[in-house]
């Protein structure tokens, strides 16, 4: 039991950090966000499969590579990541409730986007434009892995802390 608490415990920590990291704009939050789905997936029911593992880490390794093309100015850039993580997460959320974890995030992330758009900080994106997608893609598509790796990470923990049906 203390072991299941232990990689609980650790999991959650790599999830809050992950999510801190994404907010910051860090190369690396994905990678965190993956770690946190490794641990939850040891601990997790054992009808996971590495599918879902194997899915994922290929979208790490696609985020981090498109993350390294990217000029420095845009991937150190913060601007609207809490408008696109913020829909994230209100995604992530109704997305477990309604069990359409990544639909829900994609959807978030996108109406986060837009609503960035629509301020006057975001005006220069254009919305509906060219600039609007590049930047959708280069802020948001990281985020959205992120935040869907954390949302799978939480759906697989979830059942330990349900009650179980009569």
């Amino acid at each position: 039991m203390i072991g299941s608490i232990t990689y609980i415990s650790i999991c959650v920590l790599l999830m809050v950090i992950a999510m801190i990291m994404t907010f910051k704009s860090k190369r690396y939050a994905v990678a965190v966000a993956y770690a946190a789905l490794c641990i939850a997936g040891l601990i997790a029911p054992s009808e996971i499969q590495m599918t879902p593992l194997l899915f994922w880490g290929v979208a790490l390794v696609i985020v981090l590579v498109i993350d390294m093309l990217l000029p420095a100015d845009i991937a150190k850039s913060r601007q609207g990541l809490g408008y696109i993580g913020g829909g994230a997460i209100v995604g992530m959320f109704v997305g477990l409730l309604l069990h359409s974890v990544v639909l829900c995030i994609v959807v978030g992330a996108l109406l986060g986007t837009i609503a960035y758009a629509k301020t006057p900080e975001g005006k220069p994106l254009e919305f509906p434009s060219s600039k609007f997608l590049s930047y959708l893609c280069a802020k948001g598509f990281p985020v959205v892995i992120a935040i869907c790796i954390i949302g799978v990470s939480i759906s697989w923990l979830l059942p330990d802390f349900l009650p179980e049906n009569p």
